[in-house]
């Protein structure tokens, strides 16, 4: 990765150390600024997971360092699927759609399948007598995976929300592999 470009914000103590065998689902939230990634087997354990900042402005180039930025976590791990976090229609602008078009037909090149999840779709993960908000979202994820609590609560303590892109990505690809 390409250190000036971009900046590793919080990563898992195992990302891109060892070639795992048993990898199933890679789980991406992004924005034309932040990436959340997820790395869930298919015995539904969180492997890893990490966030990326890329504070440059917007260009096509950018999109480009963004793909780019995912070719050592597709080497490292024997990735089956991707399960994309695709907000609202009307939070979806232009850069972003272009974005994930570079995603899918960089995973299409790799002959690995993407899925999209929208946000409606994680309504299974919330606890019964939650309210659906992205709070409560992040304490459910928490209970499931507690190697979370240290990103919940930094993110408890922003005034910006931040690490919301990591928890989204956690989900997508968890509801998937929870879904078969």
């Amino acid at each position: 990765m390409n250190v000036k470009s971009s900046e590793v914000v919080q990563r898992s103590t195992l990302f891109l150390s060892v070639k795992a065998t048993n990898m199933s689902t890679l789980g991406i939230s992004t924005n034309t600024r932040l990436l959340g990634l997820a790395i869930i087997n298919s015995e539904n354990s969180l492997v890893d997971y990490s966030i990326h900042l890329f504070k440059s402005s917007w260009s096509p180039s950018k999109a480009n360092m963004i793909v780019t930025s995912l070719e050592p976590c597709v080497r490292q791990y024997c990735i089956k699927r991707v399960v994309l976090s695709i907000p609202h229609a009307h939070h979806q602008t232009r850069e972003f759609k272009h974005l994930i078009s570079c995603f899918r037909k960089f995973f299409e090149a790799e002959k690995i399948p993407v899925y999209s999840k929208k946000p409606h779709m994680l309504d299974t993960l919330y606890l019964p007598e939650q309210k659906k908000s992205k709070k409560a979202l992040m304490q459910a994820l928490t209970l499931m995976y507690p190697q979370l609590t240290l990103c919940y609560h930094k993110e408890m303590r922003n005034k910006k929300r931040y690490y919301i892109k990591l928890f989204e990505a956690v989900a997508v690809a968890a509801l998937h592999e929870r879904q078969g």
